[in-house]
């Protein structure tokens, strides 16, 4: 998306023309627009850091545009042109946020000035965001917890994208998180003060699915006694996540491409178009390169949707989030079932760190309000998990129970060393990257935990970095 420093929106062209021969004269990168709604327009495709407005235009007045803003883009300067008989209105604009007025005729002196101040803010704003970034590129929220490097990267990518209209793809397994992901990018985006819809695409049948969309008219079918809004003109000005999208029928995948094309819709049962302005984030727990090839999935539609995608690792993967993760649900259950435990026994984290967690942070979610329930003491004991956790911990060569907690962790990391060196056939260079660390610091673990590479003729930690994997 181009940046220019000023919109000038006045639907007279000798207001619209002198002001932007005399602002490019000056070295600001000026563009026009005859109105409101071509201004509303020009925003889809550009970002201006000051809106130089009249207030009285037919269609779309500047207060119109003012409040549309104010949904869109709420820290963009407006400066607004009024005549002597309209002070009223410009007062009005002020009360609505407008960053300052100028009357007519218009002194090119006070308006360079005004105009000067509203980019040294807009610049001061800019500046503290990038700063912001820097320092802390982003805020960990209530429900996103993680400290593993594999969540870190993910989220470095978030925070490019998060601010762009790009279309975005977030896939992962079942319970990785990917409806928390997506909120996530629009609460830390500039559409964060616009609203936030969703909706799983296989809840509901292709009927109603089409309803809740793109909304309905009266009459159109059975039980709609009235006009109805679907969630794309709700989330007008803000964001929409389509979960589950490769559950979306051939025809409503038409729709939705025609969404993404030319930004209109048309309820069920209507014929009028409807503008809308949304960022559209969708999630699959499957592949949409598979759907494609069996004619599933229109593949112009997976090409659209998946200029960003976003994979979130599974929970397995991610070994440095479970106890993170642990100690939050267990202050979270703690609250809402008035429990008061401190955290996990000393022989139950291990169990935790070797189960495989097959429906991932969910899962785990799930598993730790039980535990807090079913513990009898201050701390989470194996016996509160459930038994295919616990089974978990039979194929070390030491019963847990009989270890101290540094003890327990070592064979719990050594055991996931040697897994994860089995799976690439002991290749350091894949075995290091699936675990998140260097070769140098996975080649130090195998040495304290004596796992020798079986490929090894003199018995030493073998340097190969060969893989095959079938």
């Amino acid at each position: 998306m181009t940046i220019k420093d000023l919109l000038i929106v006045d639907d007279d062209p000798l207001v619209c023309d002198s002001l932007k021969e005399m602002l490019l004269m000056e070295g600001y990168r000026v563009d026009t627009a005859p109105g409101g709604e071509q201004a509303l327009s020009k925003l889809q495709e550009e970002r201006f850091r000051v809106i130089l407005s009249d207030i009285q235009m037919p269609g779309v007045d500047g207060l119109d545009l003012l409040r549309e803003l104010k949904g869109r883009s709420p820290d963009t300067p407006v400066i607004f042109i009024t005549g002597h008989g309209h002070i009223d209105g410009a007062v009005e604009a002020i009360k609505l946020g407008a960053y300052d007025y100028i009357t007519k005729p218009i002194e090119d002196l006070r308006l360079k000035l005004t105009l000067r101040r509203a980019l040294e803010q807009a610049a001061l704003r800019e500046s503290y965001q990038t700063l912001k970034k820097r320092l802390r590129p982003w805020e960990l929220t209530e429900n996103l917890v993680f400290k593993d490097r594999k969540m870190d990267q993910l989220l470095e990518l978030v925070h490019t994208i998060a601010d762009t209209m790009a279309t975005v793809l977030i896939t992962g397994e079942s319970g990785t998180g990917k409806s928390i992901l997506a909120r996530y990018i629009h609460d830390h985006s500039t559409r964060q003060e616009g609203p936030f819809g969703k909706i799983s695409c296989g809840s509901l049948s292709e009927t109603l699915l089409e309803s809740e969309l793109f909304g309905h008219v009266r009459g159109s079918f059975t039980g709609a006694i009235r006009d109805k809004k679907g969630k794309f003109e709700e989330a007008h000005g803000g964001t929409i996540f389509l979960d589950d999208i490769d559950t979306a029928s051939l025809n409503l995948q038409t729709k939705l491409l025609r969404v993404l094309q030319e930004k209109v819709i048309e309820r069920v049962g209507g014929n009028s178009p409807i503008q809308v302005d949304v960022r559209i984030i969708t999630a699959t727990n499957t592949s949409l390169q598979e759907e494609v090839a069996r004619h599933n999935f229109r593949e112009d539609l997976y090409y659209r949707i998946n200029v960003v995608n976003l994979d979130i690792p599974p929970l397995r993967e991610r070994l440095g989030d479970i106890e993170p993760l642990i100690e939050h649900y267990i202050q979270r259950f703690n609250q809402s079932h008035r429990r008061q435990i401190k955290g996990l026994a000393r022989s139950a984290l291990p169990l935790c760190l070797r189960y495989h967690w097959p429906g991932n942070v969910r899962e785990l979610e799930n598993v730790i309000e039980r535990a807090v329930l079913l513990s009898p003491g201050e701390f989470i004991i194996p016996e509160a998990l459930p038994p295919e956790i616990k089974a978990s911990g039979q194929s070390g060569p030491a019963a847990v129970g009989d270890l101290n907690l540094e003890e327990a962790l070592g064979q719990a990391e050594r055991q996931i060393l040697l897994e994860t060196l089995e799976r690439f056939k002991w290749s350091r260079q894949h075995s290091a990257k699936a675990l998140g660390i260097s070769r140098t610091t996975l080649f130090n673990k195998m040495k304290r935990f004596q796992l020798l590479d079986p490929r090894s003729q003199n018995g030493v930690y073998s340097s190969t970095e060969s893989l095959q994997v079938s």
